[in-house]
């Protein structure tokens, strides 16, 4: 009569062995490729959402306060004593300020990181350079305007020092290439490209875990699959419990991977600092605009100087149609009414008697500027609720990871300890 396979023998099998190990391997190999990347790919996000985006936003903020700051300086010469006109110079040159106590700032956090980007160092020289040059020539300006009164100044007409002062000024923050504003949007694609990279290849670890995970999970499954109908052939017995069990809880463990992982990788695109709708592209638009407010103020005070008026309209046009990817809504909505009303000030000047150019001042610093400050208002509501949103994403993505900087180690275990103990009355036989 022929016996049970493997009863009479007292050495085991070398396939019996094979059978054990190599899922066994499979779920080591998966686990320890779990525990050398997970926190990687958690500490990346923390990366993000700590250091590289205050950085990129801190250089598209600046972009914005530089372009501010040139508008309110125009906004102070246009003003000169007059009043009723919606704002007053003293209120102008308060904003002034507190744009440049912002862009200082904004300086300071670039300042911590710039050594990583770049070109760097020489760029952000330059800004500063710059800046420092364009208050000085801006506060001679102010100074001799603050003198006019006696002069007999005209609204929108400075001082003829004045205005070559400022005009020398503006040429510092707005020249094609190496103005402050050029240098800063320079910065601000170089800190995209260079903390861009945390984003990169955090995607790649999880397109990594996917792949690999995958194949060893899908591997030991059809290999404790096969076993247990190996065995059931070779013994003659029904299904083992433990090894089906096993097989269970590698395919839960499996789902739930893939889960998080899935749930990792949404972060990362919640977290992408070059999405048009980020908070640095946010930044970004509303320092356009700024920049096309300054360059109606400019436009009022070149009245005079038809090449440089037409110079300045050129540079509002080229502003306006790269404003292709603002929010719907109030934002698109106010943005609109902002170009409208920047129509209407330009049709009133058809020459220049006093009467027109002190109308459209009046529609730039009592009209288009408080229609300005609306858009400006709800974009930057936009831009805080897209930080929020940034924010709050940054440590789900951390807090959802966080189980898995040992939940794989206890897998690991539990699983090599079902598939031994499966395995153990089979090996007990041949004893």
């Amino acid at each position: 009569m022929t016996g049970v396979a493997g009863s009479n023998g007292t050495r085991t099998p070398g396939r019996l062995l094979l059978w054990i190990a190599l899922p066994i391997l499979g779920v080591l190999a998966c686990g320890l490729l779990l525990t050398s990347s997970v926190g990687g790919v958690r500490d990346r996000v923390g990366v993000i959402g700590t250091q590289a985006e205050p950085q990129v936003v801190a250089a598209s903020r600046l972009s914005f306060d530089l372009a501010s700051m040139d508008g309110r300086a125009a906004d102070i010469l246009l003003i000169g004593d007059a009043t009723g006109l919606g704002e007053t110079r003293a209120a102008a040159y308060q904003r002034f300020e507190g744009y440049q106590s912002d862009a200082n700032r904004q300086l300071e956090t670039l300042g911590s990181g710039i050594d990583q980007v770049s070109a760097g160092p020489q760029t952000y020289l330059g800004i500063e350079n710059a800046l420092s040059q364009y208050t000085q020539y801006v506060s001679y300006a102010n100074y001799i305007d603050d003198q006019a009164p006696a002069q007999g100044q005209k609204l929108g007409i400075p001082p003829a020092g004045a205005a070559q002062a400022y005009d020398h000024a503006s040429s510092l923050m707005n020249a094609d290439g190496t103005g402050a504003l050029a240098l800063a949007h320079n910065l601000f694609l170089a800190e995209q490209q260079a903390e861009s990279r945390p984003s990169s290849d955090g995607r790649a670890t999880i397109l990594r875990l996917l792949i690999g995970c995958g194949l060893l999970l899908a591997f030991t499954v059809v290999l404790l699959v096969l076993a247990q109908r190996r065995l059931s052939r070779a013994f003659r017995r029904t299904i083992n419990p433990l090894l089906a069990l096993t097989t269970v809880t590698t395919l839960i463990f499996g789902v739930l991977l893939f889960s998080a992982l899935g749930a990792a990788r949404s972060s990362y695109d919640a977290l992408d600092l070059g999405g048009s709708d980020s908070v640095a592209a946010l930044w970004a638009d509303r320092a356009e605009t700024a920049a096309m407010n300054a360059s109606e103020s400019r436009w009022l005070l070149d009245l005079s100087d038809s090449d440089a008026a037409a110079a300045e309209q050129l540079v509002f046009n080229a502003d306006e149609s790269s404003m292709t990817t603002l929010p719907s809504g109030n934002v698109n909505t106010d943005f609109h009414t902002f170009l409208d009303d920047d129509w209407h000030m330009r049709a009133l000047i058809t020459t220049q008697p006093a009467a027109q150019v002190r109308a459209a001042v009046v529609y730039q610093v009592g009209a288009v500027d408080p229609g300005y400050a609306a858009y400006d208002g709800e974009l930057a509501q936009v831009i805080g609720l897209r930080q929020l949103a940034f924010t709050v994403g940054a440590a789900h993505g951390q807090a959802g990871l966080a189980t898995w900087l040992w939940l794989p180690w206890l897998w690991m275990a539990a699983t090599i300890a079902l598939i031994l103990l499966g395995f153990a009355p089979r090996l007990r036989e041949y004893r």
